[in-house]
């Protein structure tokens, strides 16, 4: 039997429902900046893009529904350090999303797991691991609200460029200058990546330093990284024993080589993997015959 026609309920009071929950959450809420996922080169085999891009941010309020603080594991020393997995759930206005979203990005039409909600409060970055779009069920015959299952996000070599200060600096911050010095003659001995250069001194006297990240001797060219002072401006020498006359120094260029981390050990690992694959391949594990 079909439910009484006579009790339908009317645009008007869903109308109503959903003003008054827009009104909660900017009562409530706090204001975040949303910022939507590009994918680059996406795997479709394992479902994600280490190339990813965010390009776009939106200011959107939302409720923390996680009023006693964040959720998750929190903070905890692991055999791989100090890790924080600080998690929260949001309540966000599907009227205020596709009003403020949608017409920014027009393929964006909901929340996306992926996508990025930077917390000004905290200065963090989150990141969706879950939309629950059906919660509450159905008030009214109809749905008013996301619910978003956010963790903190771990950077890992996206491209973050979305015009909000706060936002890019955790990619620039991240960054290195990568500096090529021409030799032009002079050269004695090797210089080996990863050591450091002085400028025409020894390590124990000299203050202008830098790191190798590739030499290549056929050409004598040198990238460096890390660069303290005024280094190359006459020649330099190797903690190897290797010294080169420096002919020309080209204009730094900002690349992600690797993350600038006093307390990591990832640059030595892609100094070492470098020497071992060759990771413009397509497969690093062949001769490039398959």
């Amino acid at each position: 039997m079909a439910i009484n026609p006579h009790f339908k309920p009317q645009k008007g009071e869903q109308d109503v429902i959903e003003d008054l929950t827009v009104e909660m959450i900017k009562i409530h809420g706090h204001d975040f900046i949303y910022l939507p996922r590009t994918l680059v080169k996406e795997d479709e085999l394992f479902g994600e893009d280490v190339l990813s891009k965010f390009t776009n941010g939106i200011e959107l309020e939302m409720y923390i529904e996680s009023v006693d603080g964040f959720e998750g594991e929190g903070d905890f020393i692991s055999k791989f350090g100090l890790e924080i997995r600080d998690s929260m759930s949001l309540v966000l206005s599907k009227k205020r999303f596709t009003q403020e979203v949608t017409p920014v990005v027009p393929t964006v039409l909901t929340p996306r797991e992926g996508d990025l909600i930077y917390f000004p409060k905290t200065q963090g970055i989150f990141e969706i691991k879950f939309v629950e779009h059906e919660n509450p069920f159905y008030q009214l015959n109809k749905l008013y609200t996301y619910k978003l299952s956010c963790e903190l996000f771990q950077y890992s070599q996206e491209d973050i460029d979305t015009g909000w200060t706060n936002v890019d600096k955790i990619e620039s911050d991240r960054m290195d200058y990568v500096v090529e010095l021409t030799m032009t003659g002079g050269v004695t001995g090797t210089f080996e990546t990863g050591e450091y250069i002085f400028d025409n001194a020894t390590y124990a006297t000299s203050t202008n330093t830098a790191e190798v990240i590739k030499w290549t001797s056929s050409t004598k060219v040198m990238q460096i990284a890390g660069q303290s002072g005024n280094i190359g401006l006459v020649g330099v020498t190797g903690q190897c024993g290797g010294y080169a006359v420096v002919g020309s120094t080209a204009s730094p260029s900002t690349t992600t080589v690797i993350p600038t981390d006093t307390y990591s050990d990832n640059r030595d690992f892609q100094i070492e993997a470098d020497d071992i694959f060759d990771f413009t391949d397509q497969d690093p594990f062949s001769e490039g015959n398959y």
